[in-house]
């Protein structure tokens, strides 16, 4: 998904297409859905990135199970004027933390691991966008095939919590009392493209791209480290950018009854990166060190079921 703004800029060139008639719409959607997460994060020895170990400390979230509630509306002007937004909630049932330290360079001499248990916290989403449609391509006995492009404002949080201690490098094995917390922010613009085709049977099916711009930051508290500050234990700050694709189908509306509920069915991947960053650590003893935050890598999919009302 590298290209993928570029892209959406140009399926923009569809626009030139001579538009056909809309309607006013207005569509509400509620789903439930199963999401997995990973997160990971690196920060190195000092703030160039250059001596050695270029990677001190890594933290790796992964196989974070979620199940996830998800809101959205978006009305449609029959001028072509589109506005949507969404809104979800999702809670971490389980999921796997490893914790690694190294002295040498590329993840090497590492002489500290735990692999703990992520559980009982959660994940939360919004977005706005505002765009506009036209009907790309329309064929009055059979289908309709609209285009979208839009300009939108996301903000992605992520709430994870470390428990369950096993250190596993030196295998001194299970500790008790971990409970430390690293919460996460992704906010900024994106663009985007929605394609939706509706045949006159009553299925339709949509794709959806989004590329996204972000700030980053995250803030921490390190429960078991005496040496550190609390609550907040170090902070990461970086930019950042995201890409997404959604998939989904929409069965059951009628043309004679266009305003009962209908089923939905969406599959939705992202994948998100930072730049290089800063990492800002503060001891207890009132002073802080800074050191460079390599990269955070975030991806999440998932699928879900719901219902779409027409308005």
């Amino acid at each position: 998904m590298k290209h993928l703004s570029a892209w959406i800029f140009s399926c923009g060139l569809w626009l030139s297409w001579p538009a056909q008639a809309l309607e006013n719409r207005a569509n509400f959607d509620v789903s439930l859905g199963y999401r997995e997460d990973r997160l990971s994060w690196n920060i190195a020895n000092d703030l160039s990135g250059t001596t050695t170990p270029n990677i001190l400390s890594e933290l790796t979230w992964t196989s974070l199970r979620i199940a996830q509630l998800k809101l959205g509306a978006d009305y449609t002007h029959r001028s072509g004027i589109h506005l949507q937004g969404s809104a979800d909630y999702g809670q971490i049932d389980k999921g796997d933390n490893q914790d690694s330290d190294y002295f040498g360079d590329n993840r090497t001499l590492e002489f500290s691991r735990s692999n703990n248990k992520t559980d009982g916290d959660n994940v939360r989403d919004a977005s706005v966008a505002v765009g506009y449609r036209i009907a790309a391509f329309e064929d009055n006995r059979r289908s309709n095939t609209y285009t979208t492009l839009l300009l939108g404002y996301s903000r992605h949080e992520q709430r994870l919590r470390i428990t369950g201690g096993n250190q596993t490098i030196p295998a001194t094995g299970p500790f008790a009392g971990l409970d430390s917390t690293y919460e996460t922010r992704w906010k900024g613009p994106w663009v985007g493209l929605h394609l939706l085709s509706e045949e006159r049977n009553g299925f339709a099916s949509f794709l959806n791209l989004e590329h996204h711009k972000a700030d980053y930051s995250a803030e921490a508290d390190w429960n078991l480290r005496t040496d550190f500050q609390h609550p907040v234990s170090y902070t990461h700050s970086a930019d950042g950018a995201g890409d997404g694709v959604a998939i989904g189908f929409i069965a059951g509306r009628r043309d004679d009854k266009p305003e009962r509920w209908v089923m939905t069915f969406t599959w939705e991947y992202q994948r998100w990166t930072t730049d290089p960053g800063l990492d800002r650590t503060f001891f207890s003893d009132g002073t802080t060190a800074d050191t460079r935050l390599n990269d955070v890598t975030w991806t999440s999919s998932s699928v879900s079921l719901g219902l779409q009302r027409r308005f």
